[in-house]
């Protein structure tokens, strides 16, 4: 009984002597770029709802003029300070169509938006934010549709692509949004 108890003070007491005081604060994880909005379905699905919701803190749009600006972003995970990096932004149509079968909606028109080709991220930060500016005139010419559009990252200066998150769908209700505004 007297070895069994050594044995397990001892294995406590190596255990509470491992963690030295500030390793919380240590740089840790892997530093891998995606889209947030990619996992606002929990990491199940890549689906990204605009409108997102009625409340004040739901809302992932934002009116400016003759566009409707949807926020998106991008994030490298891992908690040190990183260096500055960009990476491209790109529309599949192949992607959107099948989505847009799948979903029961109509791919976007290109004439309904436009796009950043890249974005840039600071020194020292590890996110930075676009728009998918929707214009208001040829969104609401496809009143009564949903509308879908695959938004994916590519050719990262620095870090790599994440393999989940990535690529997100962007399914827009149009009667719901220009109803929201």
């Amino acid at each position: 009984m007297r070895k069994f108890l050594f044995a397990i003070l001892s294995v406590c007491a190596i255990a509470l002597t491992s963690c030295a005081e500030g390793d919380g604060d240590l740089d840790y994880g892997l530093m891998k770029i995606y889209i947030p909005q990619a996992m606002a379905g929990g990491g199940i699905n890549n689906i990204y709802n605009v409108p997102a919701g009625g409340g004040e803190y739901t809302t992932n749009f934002e009116v400016d003029g003759d566009n409707i600006n949807v926020h998106l972003g991008v994030l490298r995970s891992g908690k040190a300070a990183g260096d500055a990096f960009t990476v491209d932004i790109q529309v599949s149509d192949e992607q959107s169509a099948t989505q847009a079968t799948a979903l029961g909606a109509e791919a976007m028109p290109s004439s309904v938006y436009t796009l950043p080709s890249n974005v840039k991220v600071e020194a020292g930060q590890n996110s930075a934010s676009f728009d998918l500016a929707l214009n208001r005139q040829a969104l609401a010419s496809q009143a009564g549709k949903k509308l879908v559009l695959c938004i994916g990252l590519a050719n990262p200066s620095k870090y790599e692509l994440s393999e989940n998150g990535t690529v997100v769908t962007v399914l827009v209700d149009v009667d719901a949004l220009i109803n929201s505004i």
